[in-house]
């Protein structure tokens, strides 16, 4: 079998999960915002919110940025269905763009033609949401 992604699991997060997992607190609690701010630290940002998944947060992210109704929002094909579904969650078209059959990922020079077309009928993406393969 070809491994899709190696994980780092180091024994403090094994214990760092026990704890959480014997706690009164499974959802939330304490280990949430002790947990956003390591990210947010991480990330140099000033904020992070914990999500219970990817489909969740590429959701929340078209929301924030007011994806709705008439705009569009353009993925790869080959992708999880989470990367199309996060602008229909918020009433948005879908459009794909071709991939570069050497790498499975959106073709830049696609991509880049689409645009061009979608500039001159005035019908830009609100959205783009690459995807990198693997």
């Amino acid at each position: 079998m070809i491994p899709y992604g190696r994980q780092d699991i180091r024994k403090e997060d094994i214990d760092a999960v026990v704890d959480v997992l014997k706690s009164d607190f499974l959802t939330q609690g304490p280990a949430v915002p002790r947990f956003e701010e390591a990210i947010a630290k991480a990330a140099s940002a000033p904020y992070a919110v914990a999500m219970n998944s990817a489909t969740s947060a590429l959701h929340v992210a078209c929301a924030a940025l007011d994806l709705g109704p008439g705009d569009s929002l353009w993925t790869s094909p080959n992708t999880f269905v989470a990367s199309a579904n996060c602008a229909r969650y918020c009433s948005a078209d879908v459009d794909f763009v071709d991939l570069d059959p050497s790498t499975g990922n959106m073709c830049a020079q696609r991509f880049e033609d689409k645009l061009a077309l979608a500039e001159r009928d005035g019908k830009l993406p609100k959205i783009v949401v690459p995807v990198h393969l693997a």
